[in-house]
């Protein structure tokens, strides 16, 4: 969710006041957004410099687009600056050749763009980036419609041609207007909550046939979003009525259905009905957890076994999810800095569960940091009840949470290993190869709002007088997507003035034992170098490792629950002239406690590897400060 001042344009009034609109979605950002147009209706949300980033009905505010861009004549076009104007939204750029005008209107259910040259101009190219999960995306004659979880959209351009490509629709228009020299090409986004109420409002809908969905018992399921599909192609989605009902705009055939839910499955289809696999009794699938904590806001994050709305009880105030489904990401914002809370999770009528966390503000603190966790879910658990006993503020995690991010039972797992410590202590997770880069690891975890994919591949943050950095080093090096982290890394470094800069990524720039898996990036070390990083923490490699190189404090920690290596009792080590600590076959975790003048960090082990058997123990395997930067 996201709540800033906005610009209040009223249908039929020219007024402008000023309120406050919070989005939800996997990118509900709008730390950069500057304007907020919105009627009885809709809401859009846009940068100072007039990109579109968000698009919502107001009675569900669901996102699910990450941005809105264009290309006129095969070149991407930038905007600038941007200002309100007649009810407008009007911003100002160039394709590189091209001075170009956008201008966005809201219409009574959407919003109508316009893109003008003054130059003579032969197509534009509308690049419409979603941020949800598996989007269903398809064609009609003059329309383009992107299926969300809870939320549709319906571009409306004429003689235009589509494709999906990218994690974007690209929409092509050779049919430009002209008049008194200027070329312009007008397209419409109109918002519903599925495709078959966008076609109603479109007058597209023709024929039509009825189901029901239900579950084994007949009971019908209500605010179920169903596709219908011909040999797997998508035709139609509809949401199911308080009785169970859906309408398709289809005429009467065999059709496949599936379910826009990855939680629920169905079972059959017979007279008329869908049957789902739905649990009679409610319960957590990954009970509550947090994340993205700052002075003033925290997310709590759950899934359940089957659909419902859900709130949140803490301090005296209740935030309440009206979003009938099984995910739920709640933010928690207006808090004190330095504050300790209690907050309820309440889910329909039954289930509770809750959470403890402090907000952050404090200038000394503790926080734990570790990695690896995938594969024995058992031995994560133990590491993570004892890190649970640090009342640390926050844990960050240094990449493969779990075994392969694509699979969703492999998440349950993680979940349910990591309760009583994330219920407690917020994580900032890091993208390793085993997540996959996938889609449910954004949708996972909230993040500050950074760069890459969703805006979370990579991201920072200042809590007290450090500033954390988390990087995605499974991009292959040498690559434009290598080029704009690189470029997004040194800008980040440069603004910061904090004392301490702590870095994390999952593959180590070093190892004291050969081809494990270690990926030395020069380019990001002479900027760790350059702006005098205090540490690096990395994963990958199944043991503790500790560096100290051209200034710059480098640790592998990889003792989180994975197979633990024991590469360093091999032919293979190599000690480098620069390694300060190395340990192998321990489960282990790291707390940094941050005093006047240093940071402290300890690295305990609490279990040993012995004879194929884990043996539990309390041991410190290293100790290191970090002053700060000069």
């Amino acid at each position: 969710m996201k709540k800033k001042l906005f610009i209040l344009i009223l249908m039929f009034v020219s007024v402008i006041s000023f309120t406050s609109v919070t989005f939800k979605g996997i990118t509900p950002f709008l730390g950069n957004s500057d304007y907020i147009l919105s009627n009885n209706k809709i809401v859009a949300s846009f940068t100072k410099e007039g990109v579109l980033e968000n698009l919502a009905q107001k009675d569900v505010m669901y996102d699910a687009i990450d941005n809105l861009y264009y290309a006129l004549d095969k070149k991407r076009v930038y905007f600038n600056n941007s200002q309100i104007l007649n009810d407008k939204l009007i911003a100002f750029g160039t394709n590189g050749d091209k001075s170009v005008k956008a201008e966005y209107s809201l219409i009574s259910n959407g919003l109508h763009v316009k893109i003008t040259t003054d130059s003579t101009s032969q197509e534009l190219r509308v690049f419409f980036k979603d941020s949800d999960v598996n989007p269903v995306i398809f064609k009609g004659k003059n329309y383009h419609f992107v299926q969300g979880s809870h939320v549709a959209y319906a571009i409306s351009f004429p003689n235009s041609m589509s494709m999906y490509r990218i994690g974007a629709l690209m929409i092509l228009n050779r049919t430009p207007k002209i008049d008194n020299g200027k070329f312009s090409f007008e397209f419409d986004i109109l918002v519903d909550k599925d495709v078959f109420s966008l076609k109603k409002d479109l007058e597209l809908v023709k024929d039509t046939f009825n189901m029901k969905v239900v579950d084994e018992r007949g009971r019908p399921i209500n605010d179920l979003k169903v596709v219908a599909l011909n040999n797997y192609i998508p035709l139609d989605v509809s949401t199911t009525s308080k009785d169970g009902e859906l309408v398709f705009s289809l005429p009467q055939g065999n059709y496949k259905y599936q379910i826009l839910n990855l939680d629920l499955e169905i079972k059959d289809v017979e007279d008329g009905k869908i049957i789902i696999n739905l649990p009679e009794n409610l319960g957590f699938k990954w009970k509550p957890y947090l994340t993205d904590l700052s002075t003033n806001s925290v997310y709590v994050a759950f899934r359940t076994n089957k659909p419902s709305t859900a709130l949140v009880l803490f301090d005296h105030s209740k935030v309440i999810d009206n979003l009938y489904d099984t995910f739920h990401m709640i933010k928690l914002d207006n808090l004190k800095p330095m504050t300790t809370y209690a907050a309820t999770v309440i889910v329909g009528n039954s289930l509770i569960d809750n959470v403890y966390f402090k907000t952050a503000g404090q200038e000394r603190y503790k926080f734990l940091v570790y990695g690896d966790t995938r594969t024995n879910n058992d031995w994560h658990k133990v590491v993570c009840d004892e890190m649970a006993k640090e009342n640390a503020l926050f844990v960050l995690h240094t990449g493969d949470l779990v075994e392969s991010g694509i699979v969703p039972i492999d998440w349950d797992r993680f979940f349910d290993a990591v309760h009583d410590l994330y219920s407690t202590t917020p994580l900032f997770p890091t993208l390793g190869n085993h997540e996959h880069n996938s889609i449910l690891y954004y949708q996972a975890f909230m993040t500050a709002e950074g760069g890459g994919d969703f805006h979370k591949q990579w991201y920072s943050f200042d809590i007290g007088p450090v500033h954390y950095i988390f990087l995605d080093s499974d991009v292959e090096q040498n690559t434009v997507e290598d080029s704009i982290q690189t470029e997004w890394l040194e800008n980040d470094l440069k603004n910061t003035n904090k004392p301490y800069i702590v870095v994390l990524f999952h593959h180590p720039f070093f190892s004291n034992v050969k081809n494990r898996g270690q990926q030395f990036r020069p380019t990001w070390h002479d900027l760790f170098v350059k702006y005098k990083v205090s540490v690096v923490f990395n994963g990958h490699i199944h043991h503790y490792e500790r560096f100290y190189k051209d200034g710059i404090m480098y640790v592998t920690t990889g003792g989180g629950g994975a197979p633990l290596g024991f590469g360093l009792y091999s032919s293979d080590v190599s000690f480098l002239p620069f390694s300060k600590a190395a340990y192998a076959g321990y489960l282990h975790y790291i707390i940094g406690n941050i005093e006047d003048d240093h940071i402290q960090f300890i690295v305990k082990a609490v279990g040993k590897q012995e004879n194929n058997k884990l043996k539990k123990v309390n041991q410190i395997l290293d100790e290191f400060i970090v002053t700060p930067r000069k």
